[in-house]
This record gives structure tokens, sequence and C-alpha cells, in this order.
């Protein structure tokens, strides 16, 4: 399994976050997520919250693998913000590995190239 593919219901979702164009995108979904949120009443009916928070989080996948991709990850999914923000922190979960498993790969292959201090010193001798 690559670490830019997100495992969720039986769907492999590619997502290369060293990708400039998909991490456009993936900034421009989250800025809009976090712009949607601030016009969520406080107040009002409950149901109505949860229901505008789901939202939130279906158009965030929407935005980021498509409305019919979206639709895949949510199906069968309860309208509750548990179950919604399970599979939000999961992806989460996905994204933060695979930022660490590549700025990982990028460490170990600069420092291939890049002898440390102790080395330094013993050619100078």
């Amino acid at each position: 399994m690559s670490h830019k593919m997100w495992e969720i219901k039986g769907l492999s979702l590619e997502l290369d976050l060293t990708d400039a164009d998909t991490v456009e995108r993936y900034e421009n979904a989250f800025e809009e997520m976090a712009d949607a949120e601030k016009l969520i009443p406080k107040d009002g009916k409950a149901s109505e919250r949860i229901r505008a928070c789901c939202n939130l989080f279906k158009e965030l996948f929407s935005k980021l693998f498509g409305a019919d991709t979206s639709d895949k990850i949510f199906s069968e999914v309860p309208t509750s913000i548990s179950a919604y923000e399970e599979i939000y922190y999961d992806f989460l979960s996905f994204a933060q590995a695979q930022f660490e498993a590549d700025t990982k790969h990028r460490a170990e292959r600069l420092a291939k190239y890049t002898p440390n201090r102790q080395q330094r010193r013993a050619k100078k001798k």
C-alpha cells in the first residue's frame, strides 16, 4: 500500500501531498470549510447544526476527491457528527502520516549526500 493512497470504505483514493496542484486544492478545500463553518448558526435546532456540520465534511471530500467519491465515502453513514468526524479524523491521520513519511524520505536522501560534522572533521585531519 502506497502512503499516498487513503483506504476508506473499500475505496483507494490517491492524494499526493507533495504535488503543488494537489496541495493547492487541499488548502483551498480546508479554507472553504473554515469559512463555511463560521456560517453555521450557534443557536436553533441541534438537528440542523448537525446536518450543517456533516455537510461541511461532505463538501470537503467533494472538493478533494469529487462529488461522486464523497457520496461513496458517506453512503450508508448515518447523519451523525460522530460518524462523520471519525471519517474526517481518519483522513487527517492519513495526511499526517503521508507528510511524515515524505519528510523522513527526503531527510534520508539528503543525509546520504551530506556528511555529518564528525566525518567533515576527520577529513580535515
